[in-house]
């Protein structure tokens, strides 16, 4: 590969030099081979007719073949007219610091697609239109597919700018042409593609009802807060269904810190979910780099195989945690609600307000997928960044009744949401479990033994039969959906924190006298698990980019459970007063009203990364300290975006739903502790002193 950059370029600087080279009548630009190949092509033939496509002559809608070529033309004959030159001008050209890893050099954008020029030729105004030229770069090495995402492709990208009647096809087919003969060897083709024109595409119909809808919650938030700040001054008495929206009283909830203790809660499972939500944000702002341009991609790999970026690359277990503390919750409120009924449960009823607690968010996620979205990112690389994540008119409803793990389609709208189909189906199956177990107790825990090692081994088989070698995924795509998002290969761990949750609602009021060594030696083996999962593919992984298959099937079917059994033992010895400093960090209210806001905040992080990175307008320098800067603008934007859904959609829906289902009482479904999942939040309880008891 190195060999190969060096080679390009020094055939750039020996064919056309670093002189000025003329390409109209005593008009000199500085030398680029891109631009100066094209020039020449469309200089030197003034007539030509150039095929496009795969033989074919027509023209794909927008674009127009003819017109295109006239205004290329004429820009190139009229430069350098000040403003045909904006076109040129907004050229990019061969990387510099390619030994560097610099693929990139992304020219101007916004100048490109802000140009508007009249030409003589035509009667309507040109517009610019911003595209990628890549040259594909030659390679003895075979095609390999079973590559990390994070290796650089042999190619390099130069933004280009044309008139808006130009269709890549054609762009494509004029380099073809230019370049012929020049570069044999070395080039593989030069291709054109990525366009935009910086407009924003026509709003649809699912467009306008998602931007109003978020226009109508808001201005019912400005309402309601206004009834409830006018009754207050006035000390009238309010009507109750009038202060829905308000801002003042949800707000209070959202932000309420409560100090009191009880062993009704297990508090450390406050600052355990918010430091692995902030750990899921921090890991997607180092993954969602990739495909953005940057300047010292070399640097960059070099650090993704380095040990210290092992925690920030392997975050992806902390979902782990998320279903550990599903399963524990689920068995520690649902034995405690079957207590009270004497064995009666409602599994209807739990689901449809399951369904009310995760939907109102992830509805919100959703519009802004369809609408605001669109509204919002335009950048040359944003089709790079939203193309994999987009939603349209057909493919949302998965999402919206969680089955998006199962039925995968070749474009997946709301991608991140795959978890919350996770937790729906578990728990929508959990009265299964929880019924049996009431009644039964130690003799039905077998069955979880059961489910819990087949699920490990269906990952394991997947591997062996399969052929996997993919130490974290990322080398072949069906991993993807056969290991990582399946309900049946990741319910392992809720298995074993339901199991948990059984022992400590049986032994709720216990007192466990723990000898100090044993402490030590819980303390000690918890601490080595989670490390050796974090950092256990290190090692082959820098040897050679990948672990074999026995390695792969090995580490991915047991780092789950391992990471589970870790989170057993701090929970356990947290709640029993022997977590000591770990205990007073993990249970500080301080952590109240992040946790409330978690499940927001893992719904809205992604948009904003993806925003970030979809409006790069240059290549970016990579280094520690500004991922750490990028770590803190995503955490910071997302952390008010989410008080803002939190308070426009869930916390008002979960209040409607009261007034829906009066007749809901303890005893005949079981209430859903705050500290339910990352994905139920304590802002959403309406009475003030229930909130205080299950605070």
């Amino acid at each position: 590969m190195k060999l190969l950059l060096i080679l390009i370029v020094a055939i750039n600087l020996f064919v056309y030099g670093i002189q000025s080279v003329s390409i109209v009548d005593n008009v000199t630009v500085s030398s680029d081979v891109l631009s100066e190949v094209f020039i020449k092509e469309i200089k030197n033939n003034p007539n030509k007719i150039y095929i496009i496509g795969d033989g074919g002559g027509e023209d794909i809608e927008p674009y127009d073949s003819k017109k295109c070529l006239l205004s290329l033309r004429e820009i190139i004959n009229k430069f350098p007219d000040r403003q045909v030159s904006r076109f040129l001008d907004a050229w990019g050209n061969l990387p510099s610091g390619i030994e560097s890893g610099n693929e990139y050099d992304m020219g101007n954008y916004d100048q490109c697609v802000k140009t508007s020029v009249k030409l003589s030729g035509l009667s309507e105004e040109v517009n610019g239109q911003y595209c990628f030229a890549t040259i594909l770069l030659h390679t003895d090495q075979p095609p390999n597919h079973e590559i990390h995402w994070w290796n650089l492709d042999p190619s390099l990208s130069t933004g280009i700018c044309a008139p808006d009647s130009c269709s890549p096809q054609l762009l494509t087919s004029i380099f073809k042409e230019a370049v012929s003969g020049q570069f044999e060897g070395v080039l593989s083709r030069i291709m054109v593609g990525r366009c935009s024109n910086g407009k924003i595409p026509p709003l649809t119909t699912l467009n306008i009802i998602g931007l109003s809808i978020f226009g109508l919650v808001t201005i019912l938030m400005v309402l309601s807060s206004s009834y409830e700040f006018y009754t207050s001054f006035y000390e009238k008495k309010p009507i109750p269904i009038l202060m829905t929206f308000s801002v003042l009283t949800n707000g209070k909830r959202l932000f309420a810190i409560n100090t009191k203790k009880s062993r009704n809660n297990i508090d450390c499972l406050t600052g355990i979910r918010v430091l692995s939500t902030f750990w899921i944000i921090n890991h997607h702002t180092y993954t969602n780099i990739h495909g953005t341009p940057i300047i010292n991609n070399r640097d960059h790999i070099d650090w993704l195989y380095s040990p210290e970026f092992f925690p920030a690359l392997n975050a992806s277990i902390s979902v782990d945690t998320f279903l550990f503390m599903g399963g524990l919750l689920v068995a520690w409120i649902g034995f405690r609600e079957l207590d009270k009924s004497s064995g009666k449960i409602s599994p209807l009823m739990n689901i449809v307000h399951r369904y009310f607690r995760l939907t109102p968010i992830l509805g919100a996620g959703l519009l802004m997928a369809y609408s605001v979205n669109k509204v919002i990112y335009t950048g040359p690389i944003k089709s790079v960044q939203m193309e994999k994540n987009s939603c349209d008119g057909t493919n949302w409803w998965p999402v919206m009744l969680y089955i998006q793990n199962y039925y995968f389609q070749e474009k997946r709208c709301y991608e991140e949401a795959w978890y919350l189909a996770i937790d729906f189906q578990l728990y929508a199956l959990s009265p299964l479990l929880l019924v049996p177990m009431w009644k039964w107790g130690k003799k039905f825990a077998p069955v979880l033994l059961i489910l819990g090692l087949s699920s490990i081994g269906c990952v394991i088989g997947i591997y062996l039969f399969q052929g996997y070698v993919g130490l974290m995924l990322g080398l072949n795509p069906h991993e993807w959906e056969r290991v990582y998002t399946p309900t049946h290969t990741r319910c392992s761990t809720w298995l074993l924190g339901f199991g948990f949750g059984y022992f400590l609602h049986k032994n709720r009021q216990s007192n466990f006298k723990i000898p100090k060594i044993v402490q030590l030696i819980g303390w000690v083996v918890s601490f080595l698990t989670m490390t050796a999962v974090v950092f256990g593919p290190y090692f082959s992984l820098s040897a050679n980019g990948q672990g074999t298959v026995f390695e792969a099937a090995m580490y991915e079917g047991f780092k789950r459970i391992s990471w589970g059994l870790a989170h057993v033992w701090i929970t356990f010895a947290c709640y029993y007063g022997y977590g000591g400093f770990v205990d007073t960090f993990l249970s500080h209210p301080f952590w109240q009203p992040f946790g409330r806001l978690t499940y927001a905040m893992y719904m809205m992080h992604m948009a904003v990364e993806r925003m970030h990175f979809g409006l790069t307008r240059t290549e970016i320098y990579f280094s520690v300290y500004n991922q750490f800067l990028y770590f803190w603008s995503a955490f910071g934007i997302t952390f008010l975006i989410s008080i803002y859904v939190t308070l426009a959609f869930e916390s008002p829906i979960l209040i409607l739903e009261k007034f829906i289902f009066p007749a809901r009482t303890p005893a005949a479904v079981p209430k859903t502790n705050p500290e339910q999942t990352m994905v139920v939040s304590p802002s959403v309880i309406v009475d003030p002193e229930q909130a205080q008891k299950q605070l």
